[in-house]
């Protein structure tokens, strides 16, 4: 039965895949370009892109910064929120809070 349910239900997962397809005689042309271009003491087209692990490189340290400094942050969040309630404690067991009472009192 097609009642609505009270919980979110969980729908099929939808990837776009697109298939890459290996043309080796481009590759070989692309490798003949990159020998010449070094032979001339230039710089090799597009192999960096296409190493294995290129993208990889630097991908595991940012996150590792980004989570240290939200730590960091949490941290001194959670010290600044201790020493405002340990403040409101200390007024409302410790202080003479007679002037502000009269003062409402009124």
């Amino acid at each position: 039965m097609g009642f609505g349910s009270f919980f979110k239900v969980p729908q099929h997962n939808v990837f776009d895949y697109k298939p890459r397809y290996y043309d080796p005689e481009k590759e070989r042309r692309r490798e003949l370009l990159n020998e010449m271009r070094i032979a001339q003491g230039k710089e090799p087209v597009g192999m960096d892109s296409n190493k294995p692990g290129a993208k990889i490189k630097g991908s595991f340290k940012r996150p590792m910064k980004r989570t240290a400094y939200s730590k960091g942050n949490s941290t001194i969040r959670v010290l600044v929120i201790a020493c405002i309630l340990a403040f409101i404690v200390y007024l409302i067991l410790i202080a003479d809070l007679t002037p502000i009472v009269k003062l409402f009192m009124k």
